[in-house]
């Protein structure tokens, strides 16, 4: 088994835990022990949805006490790249990372350097417009049908408010992956995410009207894409989401973004 931290490096670590500092050092061990273990899920030795070896089995591995083991297996599954499950048939089960993690950490972030929700807009108004820009130098008709079904389908989420938000950030997301840069993607997907987190229910929109304006908009914006004319695609998106931050009002655009 390939490790990162030396089995020799962990146990010393270990052993040296019983002066006064052994709270510390207990829980640096620990840190050791589950930076190696995540490098391993994240350079995919250790597969999603596989178990980790049992606990009397690791301790041996990695030469540390149960408790270490323990304290290792909780920061783990703090970043959610393992989730424990008890029983018999329990474990430490692997996970991938995920968008919820990071979106969380991210918001906690954001929340702490004072960044608030009218920001938080703005970035999506300078990511999104040369994006999509992009797609419509790019989109196959394949896709272009794949856009306008889901838009179509849309159409139905109109009357739950938050339901239709969700669809049509769906359908952004899915049009910024078709550009098949994977940083934007997820970068897009990590605003969108705290963004909806943040602004469930608001602003009210008891008639509808704003929703189907927004989805005229998204509507009109795949023909754009389709017409092949990035500038002007740009420009329209651009133009959409500057007029959209009107809707969050001047009390919600300084808004602090909260942790998720």
């Amino acid at each position: 088994m390939r490790q990162t931290v030396s089995k020799d490096e962990l146990a010393s670590a270990e052993r040296a835990s019983g002066s006064p500092t052994r709270v510390l050092r207990s829980h640096r061990i620990a840190e050791l022990m589950a930076a190696d273990i995540r490098k391993r899920i994240l350079d995919r030795d250790l597969l999603v949805t596989h178990t980790l070896p049992p606990e009397a089995e690791l301790m041996v591995q990695y030469g540390v006490s149960r408790p270490t083991l323990r304290e290792a297996l909780r920061l783990l599954e703090a970043e959610q790249l393992i989730v424990i499950r008890r029983g018999g048939k329990g474990g430490a089960i692997i996970q991938q990372p995920s968008l919820d993690g990071a979106a969380r950490q991210f918001g906690f972030l954001l929340n702490y350097r004072g960044v608030t929700l009218g920001d938080l807009h703005h970035a999506r108004t300078i990511i999104e417009p040369p994006a999509l820009a992009s797609l419509a130098l790019t989109a196959k008709p394949d896709q272009l049908v794949e856009l306008k079904r889901e838009l179509n389908e849309a159409t139905h989420a109109i009357g739950d408010q938050n339901r239709h938000r969700s669809v049509l950030g769906a359908i952004r997301e899915r049009m910024v992956e078709l550009t098949g840069t994977t940083t934007t993607t997820m970068i897009m997907r990590l605003l969108q995410h705290v963004q909806d987190h943040q602004t469930t229910g608001f602003p009210t929109d008891r008639n509808g009207k704003l929703q189907v304006l927004s989805q005229k908009a998204h509507e009109r914006m795949v023909d754009l894409i389709a017409t092949g004319d990035a500038a002007v695609a740009e420009s329209y998106w651009r133009g959409h989401l500057l007029e959209g931050r009107q809707y969050f009002g001047q009390r919600n655009a300084k808004q602090l973004v909260a942790g998720i």
